[in-house]
């Protein structure tokens, strides 16, 4: 793991989505167990492969699904969050926020996605892209707490919680290959009984909207510095 472009938040980078998705829990336990206040870092995967949550792993073929796409060089991971089937490595940016409630605030999802959307929608604004939370058939993970620019998701979200606290991640696609990942996620639903009606068009890239990958984490940065999240790494 060595770290990234920008000194304050990363990006990490990590040789597997698994190594990634480890560090992401590691952050969540510093959190709740007061080790660390509120923290942020991004992260990137070296090495391309899709990650499921855990109802996925239960489906009668998983083990062989799971042999058959690693074998081809892409494999499959269980990660902690909800949520469906995400592509990881080349293409793909990550942001881990964890905080712990304050006194007398409830324990709300909605809110927690909120929190983590609002740095990367005030980071797309100071770069002049309007973005904002939406639902967009035909993505792969959709949800309404997806970010879409124009119609098309370019940033999914997931959180995890530990008592009080709460680790929300979000998947930002820079220049992600969009048609052979929509197949292969397409193929990997269908092989676990899960199959899905994807569409290329769904989809939108840093690359696409002409927004350089540096200066978005160099936005985002300045808004999480002043959002009050620390930077954080594992030790």
């Amino acid at each position: 793991m060595v770290g990234g472009d920008d000194g304050r938040y990363g990006p990490l980078v990590f040789p597997d989505a698994a190594a990634g998705l480890d560090a992401e829990m590691t952050l969540l336990a510093a959190v709740a167990e007061g080790r660390a206040g509120a923290s942020a870092f991004l992260w990137r995967a070296t090495a391309p492969g899709f990650v499921v949550p855990r109802p996925f792993t239960r489906a009668p073929r998983w083990a062989d699904v799971a042999a058959m796409f690693a074998a081809e060089g892409h494999p499959v991971v269980e990660r902690k969050t909800g949520g469906g089937i995400t592509p990881q490595g080349p293409g793909v940016l990550n942001l881990a926020l964890a905080w712990t409630l304050g006194e007398g605030t409830p324990r709300a999802i909605p809110a927690a996605y909120g929190a983590i959307c609002a740095p990367l929608v005030a980071g797309f604004a100071a770069l002049g892209m309007e973005a904002g939370p939406g639902a967009v058939a035909g993505s792969f993970c959709d949800g309404d707490f997806n970010l879409e620019v124009g119609g098309r998701k370019i940033v999914g979200t997931a959180q995890r919680w530990r008592r009080r606290s709460v680790m929300a991640h979000a998947l930002i696609l820079t220049d992600l290959e969009i048609a052979p990942s929509v197949a292969r996620i397409g193929r990997l639903a269908e092989a676990l009984d899960r199959p899905l009606a994807l569409r290329d068009a769904a989809h939108v890239r840093l690359v696409d909207v002409g927004v350089a990958e540096a200066a978005f984490i160099a936005a985002l940065a300045t808004e999480l510095a002043a959002g009050g999240y620390a930077s954080w790494g594992p030790s």
